[in-house]
């Protein structure tokens, strides 16, 4: 007794039909992986400062809302202001599907020990521009696409990141918040 399988036409030895190499399925597309980032001058905890907010505004927890329904991946940063208000909200909303990064041997907050955490450690010299700039270029070059708050002033380095994530062909949305006001005015790049 003797069994053969000759497959079918236009198959190729170990390919996949249905999984393209990089895993994703043939027809379909990766899934979304969005950057979320902002000031640390935004503090939460500093009623001084011309920034201050108690909470997201509603506009960008929309926002992020939406990403949660799409079940999209979100890297965000480690550092105070929009990035730990970002991770306390999608925390508050029980949402798994976080990285965060940060610089040095270990990320300095994260809301849900439970999230994936990524330490970008290098020789630079600690909390120089370098050194911190490093976790949002690795964040920058993962991501498919960004959200960021940017100040009227200030935020350069929010700026930084939009500008890379543009310079690589990927969107992000851009929301501008002013000084003591209410208002995040929003815009695609």
């Amino acid at each position: 007794m003797e069994l053969k399988h000759h497959g079918v036409k236009g198959q190729k030895w170990g390919v996949r039909r249905y999984q393209n190499y990089d895993g994703t399925r043939i027809g379909g597309s990766k899934k979304k992986t969005v950057f979320i980032s902002g000031s640390s001058k935004t503090q939460f905890n500093d009623k001084s400062n011309p920034y201050y907010r108690k909470r997201l505004a509603n506009e960008l927890k929309a926002e992020i809302d939406k990403l949660i329904a799409e079940n999209a991946n979100i890297v965000v940063g480690d550092a105070p202001g929009i990035d730990r208000q970002v991770q306390n909200y999608l925390n508050k909303k029980v949402y798994m599907n976080v990285e965060v990064y940060g610089p040095g041997k270990k990320v300095r907050y994260s809301a849900n020990k439970n999230w994936k955490t990524n330490p970008i450690d290098s020789d630079y010299e600690p909390m120089s521009k370098e050194w911190l700039a490093l976790k949002d270029i690795k964040m920058s070059e993962i991501a498919t696409e960004g959200l960021a708050v940017i100040l009227d002033e200030g935020a350069n380095a929010t700026r930084n990141n939009i500008k890379r994530m543009n310079d690589m062909g990927k969107n992000v949305k851009v929301y501008e918040l002013d000084k003591r006001g209410k208002k995040y005015d929003h815009y695609n790049n």
